[in-house]
C-alpha cells in the first residue's frame, strides 16, 4: 500500500512539475518558443526525421560511454539530460500550438494567457502520463518533434551569428 501511495505522489509531483516548467519555458524564451512552434507546423516531417537521427546517434553514444564506469555514466547522463532541455524547448512550440487551437484569440473565455498556457501544458502532459498509449506512443513522438525542432532552433541561431 506504501508503494502505491509513492508512486500516485511521485506522479502528481512530476505532472506538476513538468507542467510548470513547460509554462515557465513559454513564457522565458518566447522567441525561440514561437520558433519551434512555426517549425512544428510548417516542417513536421523534416523536424521528426531531425529529431529521430540525433536521438539514435546520441542514444547510442550514450550508451557506450555508461559502459565506462562511473565517469563514462556520469557523461552519459549529461548527454541524455542535455538532449532532453533541447527536446523541452521544442515542446515548447507544440504548447503554443495547443493554447491557440484550446483557446483561439477571437473568443471571449475569461482566461488570462497564463491560464490558458498553463491549462494547455496540464493537458499535453496529462496525455503523455496516459498509461500505454501515452508512454510508449504519444511521449516518444512528441519528444522526437520537440528534439528536432528544439535542434533547428538552436543550429539556425548559431549558423545566424556566425
Amino acid at each position: 500500500m506504501t508503494e502505491l501511495i509513492g508512486i500516485i505522489a511521485l506522479t502528481l509531483a512530476g505532472f506538476a512539475t513538468l507542467t510548470a516548467v513547460l509554462t515557465t519555458l513559454v513564457y522565458l524564451i518566447p522567441v525561440r518558443a514561437e520558433r519551434a512552434r512555426h517549425i512544428s507546423v510548417n516542417r513536421p516531417g523534416r523536424t521528426f526525421i531531425i529529431g529521430l537521427v540525433n536521438a539514435l546517434f546520441f542514444g547510442i553514444v550514450a550508451l557506450f560511454f555508461s559502459q565506462g564506469g562511473d565517469a563514462g555514466g556520469l557523461l552519459a547522463l549529461l548527454i541524455l539530460l542535455v538532449l532532453l532541455g533541447i527536446a523541452f524547448i521544442g515542446l515548447t512550440g507544440l504548447v503554443l500550438l495547443l493554447r491557440q487551437r484550446f483557446y483561439p484569440p477571437h473568443e471571449e473565455s475569461g482566461h488570462t494567457l497564463l491560464a490558458a498556457t498553463s491549462r494547455t501544458a496540464a493537458v499535453l502532459v496529462a496525455a503523455l502520463l496516459a498509461p500505454v498509449i501515452g508512454w510508449f506512443i504519444l511521449a516518444p513522438i512528441l519528444l522526437i518533434l520537440g528534439l528536432g525542432a528544439g535542434l533547428i532552433i538552436l543550429t539556425s541561431r548559431l549558423s545566424e551569428k556566425s
